[in-house]
Order: C-alpha cells, then sequence, then structure tokens
C-alpha cells in the first residue's frame, strides 16, 4: 500500500511507537521541536527584515513617501494575516495524516488546499484593491489617502501570491520540513534588498519609481516566492508518494475539514489584530511621544515573538502527529513541553531587554523623552514576553488536537474583553498613560495562557476518537 510505505531520504520521520522510558521522550520532543522550529523562526524574521529594509529605504528617499507606505500597508497587513490564519489547517491537518502513515492523504490536503488559497487571495486581494473608503472613512488627509490607494493596489496583486506560498509552506511543515521555506525567505530578502534600492531611487538603469518602487517589489518577490515553492513541492523526490501530481478535483468538498480549522484560526487571528489595532488608536490619544513609545516597544515585542510563533507552529505539528498517532500521552507531553519551553525561551529573550532597556531604546530613537518612555515600558517585557508567547504556544497546542472554536473563543474573551477594557482603564481612568496600555497587554495574555493551558489540560485528558 502506497500510503503506508516509509517516506524516502529528505524527511525526518518521527512516527514509530515512542521510547519506554519518559527521559528519552522528553529529549526526543526537545529535539524535534527545536528542530522544526528553528528554520521557521529564521523565516519569520526574514518577514520582518523585508519591512525593516523597506521603511529604511523609502524613508531615507523620501518621508512623505514613508507615510504613504505605511498606511497602505495597514489594511493589506490586516487581510494578509487573516488569510494567513484561515489556512492553517492546511499544516494541521497534513501533521494528523503524517501521524497516522497515510501520505497520500497528506498530499491530499494539500491539492485539496492550495485552489482554495489561491481564490482566498483573489478575494482578500479583490477587497485590498477596494480601500479608498477607509483612508477617507478614517479621515485621513487628501494627499495620504490618494497616494495610499495607489500603492495599495500594487500590494493587492501580490495577496493569491502570498497565500499561495503559505499554503506550500504550511504543508512542507506539517511535513516537519520546513528547511525550504526558510531558504527561500533568505533568498527573497537578498533579491528585496537589491529590487528595493533600485526601484526605489532609480539605481542600476531601474526607473526611479519612490515608495511604488518598494510596493512592486514586494508584489514581485511574493510571486516569486510563490512560484518556486510551488515548483519544489511538484519537484519533490517523492511526489508520488503524496499524490502531489494527482490534479485537483473536487477541492472544494475535499478542504472541508481544513477550512473549518481555518475558519477558527483566521478569527482568533482577526480579532487579536483588531484588538492591537485598537490599543494603537489608544496610544495615539496619549499623544506623540506616548504614540511612538508605544510603537518602538510594539516593534521589539513583534520581533521576539518570532520565536515564540516559530517554536509555537512546531508544537502544532509535534501534536497533530501524535494526534494523527492517536498517542494520547504523546499528545499531551509534546504540547506541555512545547508550551514551557516557549515559555521559557521568551523569558529568557526578555532579560536583555530588562537590564538594559535604555541602550535598546536609544536604538530607535534620539529624542531623550522618548528613549526615557520607551525604557519604562521595557522593563515589563519580563511579563509580556513568556505569558505573550506561551499563550500562542497553547493556542497551537490546542489546533493540533483538532479543536476549533474554544481556543479562539478564549482567545477573544482575553484579548476583546480583557485586554481593551484593561488597558483603557488604567491608561485613562488610573492615569498609567501607556504603561497602563502594557499593563493591559500583560493581564490579557497572563490570562489567555491560563485558559488554554486549562484547555489543552482538559482536552488532553480525554479518549482520542477512532480514525474515520
Amino acid at each position: 500500500m502506497s500510503n503506508m510505505t516509509t517516506p524516502e531520504n529528505g524527511m525526518t520521520p518521527d512516527y514509530s511507537p515512542q521510547p519506554l522510558y519518559p527521559h528519552n521522550r522528553v529529549k526526543r520532543h526537545l529535539t524535534e521541536l527545536f528542530r522544526l522550529a528553528v528554520p521557521v523562526v529564521i523565516a519569520r524574521i526574514g518577514m520582518l527584515i523585508m519591512s525593516v529594509v523597506d521603511t529604511i529605504v523609502v524613508g531615507n528617499y523620501d518621508s512623505a513617501g514613508l507615510a504613504y507606505l505605511n498606511v497602505a500597508h495597514a489594511p493589506f497587513i490586516s487581510l494578509l494575516v487573516t488569510g494567513v490564519g484561515l489556512l492553517t489547517g492546511i499544516m494541521i491537518m497534513t501533521s494528523h495524516a503524517v501521524g497516522r502513515r497515510n501520505y497520500l492523504a497528506a498530499g491530499h490536503v494539500w491539492r485539496a488546499c492550495l485552489p482554495y488559497a489561491a481564490l482566498l487571495g483573489i478575494g482578500l486581494g479583490t477587497i485590498s484593491w477596494h480601500m479608498d473608503w477607509l483612508f477617507v472613512l478614517t479621515e485621513q488627509p487628501a494627499d495620504i489617502a490618494l497616494h495610499a490607494a495607489a500603492l495599495g493596489r500594487i500590494l493587492a496583486l501580490g495577496l493569491p501570491a502570498a497565500l499561495i506560498y503559505t499554503a506550500c509552506s504550511f504543508f512542507m511543515e506539517g511535513l516537519q520540513r520546513p528547511l525550504p521555506g526558510m531558504v527561500m525567505m533568505l533568498l527573497a530578502n537578498v533579491v528585496n534588498l537589491f529590487l528595493d534600492y533600485s526601484l526605489v531611487n532609480g539605481a542600476f538603469g531601474m526607473p526611479e519609481l519612490g515608495a511604488s518602487g518598494a510596493a512592486w517589489t514586494s508584489t514581485i518577490i511574493r510571486w516569486l516566492m510563490a512560484l518556486s515553492m510551488l515548483a519544489y513541492v511538484l519537484m519533490l523526490k517523492n511526489h508520488a508518494l503524496y499524490g502531489l501530481r494527482d490534479g485537483f478535483s473536487g477541492w472544494w468538498r475535499n478542504s472541508r475539514e481544513a477550512r473549518s480549522v481555518g475558519y477558527a484560526s483566521g478569527a482568533s487571528q482577526g480579532m487579536e489584530t483588531m484588538a492591537f489595532a485598537a490599543m494603537q488608536l489608544f496610544a495615539g490619544r496619549l499623544g506623540v511621544v506616548a504614540a511612538a513609545s508605544y510603537g518602538i516597544t510594539m516593534t521589539i515585542l513583534g520581533l521576539m515573538f518570532m520565536f515564540a510563533l516559530g517554536l509555537a507552529s512546531a508544537t502544532s505539528v509535534r501534536v497533530g502527529i501524535a494526534f494523527g498517532r492517536r498517542d494520547r500521552a504523546d499528545m499531551a507531553l509534546a504540547g506541555w513541553i512545547g508550551l514551557i519551553t516557549t515559555m521559557l525561551v521568551m523569558f529568557g529573550l526578555s532579560l536583555p531587554v530588562y537590564f538594559f532597556p535604555g541602550w535598546i531604546a536609544n536604538l530607535f530613537s534620539k529624542d531623550a523623552v522618548v528613549i526615557a518612555g520607551t525604557s519604562g515600558l521595557l522593563v515589563l517585557m519580563p511579563i509580556i514576553f513568556p505569558t505573550d508567547g506561551g499563550q500562542n504556544a497553547a493556542i497551537n497546542a490546542l489546533r493540533g488536537t483538532g479543536e476549533k472554536w474554544a481556543p479562539t473563543m478564549l482567545h477573544m474573551f482575553s484579548y476583546i474583553f480583557v485586554m481593551i477594557p484593561a488597558g483603557y482603564y488604567l491608561a485613562f481612568v488610573q492615569g498609567l498613560g501607556v504603561t497602563g496600555l502594557f499593563w493591559g497587554i500583560a493581564i490579557a495574555s497572563l490570562v489567555a495562557v491560563s485558559g488554554l493551558a486549562i484547555r489543552f489540560k482538559i482536552v488532553s485528558a480525554r479518549e482520542l476518537p477512532a480514525y474515520p
């Protein structure tokens, strides 16, 4: 039976009966967790570096152009993040199939979901194309609204490509093969640096496009990455084992389960993005210094969160494989190791920020008042880093078990009904200012990680359902 065949070299399976001794099982999970997480972390950080390069290149060319690009990116990134969340089911369902050694079923997930990713990208791209109304509604100045809308249309052309790449990348991560995505992202950063500088400034014989050059660079690179990753998947040495070239007939019906998982994840990410957007607006109401300090601190938090994101993705795959194998004890162990490891790593990353806040703040601003404000916020990171990273690991562990809406509801409660009211109350009613906003984030993250961990304990104690 071809779907029970051992994969060829190039894949590192871990589906055999588990070691007898507990310390061996812990060591195995830790080894696999970091083997999967490190390439994902590098790839996610690579995405941030591309944005940083855009900011530096355009900012040095034209400050107005940078303002246009930042405004254009706001709705685009929200739509992209939502789309990525909607595709999370690909990674989960692939890991389940791999866990039960049904490799044809794993390939079937990818074949069913690739057209869905393309259709989703076209739909979200169409929404992004028509964002003029949002800029008018939010009362952006006329010149910003005009130029941001034009840049948004360029970025919209790359949304289908971004989600096609995500579908292929999630499939490879579900197979425990995240290295291709990492390599592709590193190469993309090299190309991005060259194209950004060339198209923004008109260097090396390229047209001088200003901020539009950065937008075109992003779109071009997204399509290069999508086509490259698509070709990589189709050209896998063991493609026949997964049936990767067997066509896409019946894809909507066959993608139902993966889409169902993705709906919950997309809703969760969308609500979290909306909640943090509200906190950004609160910071703006507190004044320029508060908004600047908030923005710098969130940039640092976002960068460090990429480490948690990589560990959380690896956790969902490890839990998903054990779930597919119907090994409840190993599933629970994979989840707890992922959660605890993520929180410890994030706490370790918070220590330099805690002990050297002024030095780190000075990297982002030369304004003494902004540096002082940012330094006061960075000392809270030993609380926020581990709890925020931990809630992401916990929700991914739950996704690995096939949980859909319960973690989404816990997420929504924590960030919509706890963080926003707590942040507002502490910042404005108690007069703590921007510090109150970050205490609101800390409280919400603590509530989230606690609730999700309790939910995982309940789910991992249940008897697992038999194969359908």
